[in-house]
């Protein structure tokens, strides 16, 4: 009987070897991280997110496993960078625009009109001033990895479209928690409504706002059409999403797997740039085929001249040294 169990517990434990070969014991994962995003798993940015895990987990051999939590499933970008700065979450993708509250010179990035296009933009984050950006997040208690496009931001409406800053007069339009931001779209006129991202449709819905702004994947991924039928394009600004990192969590792990999360995001900065970019027409073809109306402002120097003081304002905050390597980057 004993001899008999001796051999049963030998098989059992037998059993378990093979399945743990199969896998392979380096696939067990010694850092089980969390990813944090408001955007659901429908966005393109959410792809490049799945992207970022695989290869962190590919190029770490299965130490690292990263976990994505879409859709806001653990609260907002405010509730995600505070999380972050502390530990209690590890890595996150949120918008530049309400980290800039923790680090200032971020906010460079929301002024109105100072991405002239995609390429000026890339030329710019890739460069020594996205460098200088991601030291000064470093200081601030956060490890920068990525900047991913998202997009220009633009005017939707519900009433009519926007055609002339008048147009926007006594309107009230949500945006991010961002001071540029918010300062841009009360010089147009408006009255600027700092809201999360997952209170917004239903503040349309029951007309607690006017409109809001953002880009055309975004406003297809949460079917703001349904809501706000008038998309004017004031193009105002471009605040790249940012891949950002506990800094605390960063540091406590060996060089090699820093090693691994910094090429890993290297290598989702093409991707995400290159997907983001094809889905932009599609959305607009989808938006319109659902109703949406799309229309240019009549002349977008009036737009600029109202948002052009902003620039002095933010001079004291973010440099402004910072501002003029930004404007004159060929």
């Amino acid at each position: 009987m004993k001899k008999r169990l001796w051999l049963i517990s030998c098989l059992v434990m037998l059993g378990v070897f093979i399945c743990f070969s199969a896998t392979g014991f380096a696939a067990t994962a010694k850092y089980n991280w969390k990813l944090a995003s408001v955007l659901p798993d429908s966005h393109p940015v959410h792809k490049a997110l799945v992207y970022f895990a695989e290869q962190v987990g590919e190029k770490t051999k299965g130490e690292v496993k990263i976990t994505v939590f879409p859709a806001g499933q653990l609260g907002q970008e405010k509730d995600y960078i505070e999380g972050v700065k502390v530990g209690a979450i590890e890595i996150t993708k949120v918008s530049s625009a309400p980290l800039g509250q923790f680090a200032p010179s971020l906010q460079v990035v929301s002024l109105p009109f100072i991405w002239r296009n995609d390429a000026h933009q890339h030329a710019v984050l890739d460069g020594p001033v996205g460098a200088r950006l991601m030291k000064d997040l470093e200081k601030n208690g956060f490890k920068g990895l990525a900047f991913f496009d998202a997009g220009f931001r633009n005017v939707t409406t519900q009433a009519g479209p926007v055609k002339v800053p008048a147009d926007l007069k006594g309107k009230k339009v949500r945006v991010m928690q961002s001071k540029p931001l918010i300062d841009t779209i009360n010089a147009f006129g408006a009255t600027a409504v700092p809201m999360g991202q997952s209170e917004v449709y239903v503040a349309l819905q029951q007309k607690v706002i006017d409109g809001w702004e953002n880009n055309e994947p975004t406003v297809l991924t949460f079917n703001m059409q349904e809501v706000c039928k008038y998309f004017t394009y004031t193009r105002h600004t471009s605040i790249p999403d940012i891949l950002v990192m506990s800094k605390q969590v960063f540091d406590s792990v060996p060089k090699n797997i820093q090693t691994a999360i910094l090429d890993a995001a290297a290598q989702a900065i093409p991707y995400q740039r290159k997907i983001w970019a094809s889905y932009i027409d599609d959305a607009v073809k989808q938006l319109k085929a659902k109703g949406m109306v799309f229309n240019e402002v009549n002349d977008i120097r009036e737009f600029q001249a109202l948002a052009k003081p902003i620039y002095k304002q933010f001079e004291p905050v973010v440099g402004a040294d910072l501002i003029d390597a930004i404007v004159k980057q060929k």
